[in-house]
């Protein structure tokens, strides 16, 4: 069987077409130990010295290919993510005016620990069981249009819950991606049953990674 004739047994089964295969419904996952209301920051922008090109997430310790992100970039994905969760009233979004010290100290907070306390007492200080915290490492947009690019878009960024209570991170996702075409990678069926045929910017791509992360975190709260 060659390799055309494969792409498209997977597209016809992924966008639809063969219903049959759909099978039963997934497990509901286990409810995360938390109650209450959770507050969801402005996005963090990682911060990068002269001529570095990686930076670790100090909470995670994954390291990422990584650039300098301007506030304008952050406010965008901020924008997204705090889109994200408008609906559910278990979320309060928290504008950069409430939090431009902390932002700052985190900056300068490296240890793992000096975050943790730094988002603890931000969460005391507003009341909150849980503090949504996502950071940007990537955002380089495409170049090219819709349907024809000289560069896909790129994106990266992490996004943590943590318990105000005692600074224990109840769960993480992660968004690394680089947009392949289809033929590349057969594994971005998914994502291009969401999002069309197309090659998307780093705005879109973004927008795709926090909604796929908040759809699995959402689940995960008691109501």
């Amino acid at each position: 069987m060659n390799k055309s004739l494969i792409l498209i047994l997977v597209l016809v089964a992924a966008l639809g077409g063969c219903a049959g295969f759909s099978g039963g419904r997934d497990k509901e996952p286990a409810k995360l130990p938390i109650e209450g209301k959770i507050a969801v920051l402005p996005m963090d922008r990682a911060s990068i010295r002269p001529g570095q090109e990686r930076a670790t997430c100090a909470l995670s310790d994954k390291v990422f290919d990584a650039e300098e992100i301007s506030p304008e970039v952050a406010d965008q994905v901020t924008t997204i993510l705090f889109k994200s969760v408008s609906k559910d009233s278990r979320f309060i979004t928290v504008p950069e005016t409430k939090c431009v010290g902390f932002l700052s100290a985190l900056l300068r907070a490296d240890v793992k620990a000096s975050q943790i306390r730094l988002i603890q007492s931000l969460g005391q200080q507003l009341g909150v069981q849980g503090v949504l915290y996502a950071k940007l490492f990537r955002f380089d947009d495409r170049v090219g249009g819709r349907y024809a690019i000289r560069k896909p878009a790129s994106v990266a960024f992490t996004i943590h819950l943590i318990r105000t209570s005692d600074g224990a991170i109840l769960w993480r996702s992660t968004f690394d991606e680089t947009q392949q075409s289809l033929s590349e990678n057969l594994l971005n069926v998914g994502m291009y049953k969401e999002t069309g045929m197309r090659w998307l910017t780093a705005a879109e791509l973004a927008s795709y990674g926090i909604n796929r992360a908040i759809k699995d975190l959402l689940p995960r709260l008691p109501q």
